[in-house]
């Protein structure tokens, strides 16, 4: 898993997913529209709880969350990839070289 103690590539792709999340998630209406009804039921279904079942909720959101962290990761890192090769060969179709691309 990514974190701020990564090097190299890992953590230029640790660092641009913190931006995204920092700077484009937060201040995307359709993002927070999304997230308001997920929040409001999580907080009714918390304070119903027991403390030992909160406790229980806590552990659950928070795999669960390291679950959605690793899905940005590999997602945000696949793209990159595939942004790389699609740079790879438009290059070499904008040098001539269509042979074996088309």
């Amino acid at each position: 898993m990514l974190s701020d103690h990564s090097k190299g590539i890992p953590k230029l792709i640790f660092t641009r997913i913190c931006q995204i999340q920092d700077e484009i998630l937060t201040n995307d209406p359709e993002y927070k529209e999304l997230g308001k009804v997920p929040a409001e039921l999580f907080n009714l279904l918390f304070h119903k709880l027991p403390q030992e079942d909160r406790d229980i909720l806590e552990d659950y959101d928070s795999g669960r969350m390291g679950q959605l962290n690793r899905q940005d990761e590999i997602l945000y890192s696949r793209g990159l990839m595939d942004g790389i090769r699609l740079y790879y060969w438009l290059e070499r179709i904008g040098r001539g070289e269509v042979e074996g691309i088309l």
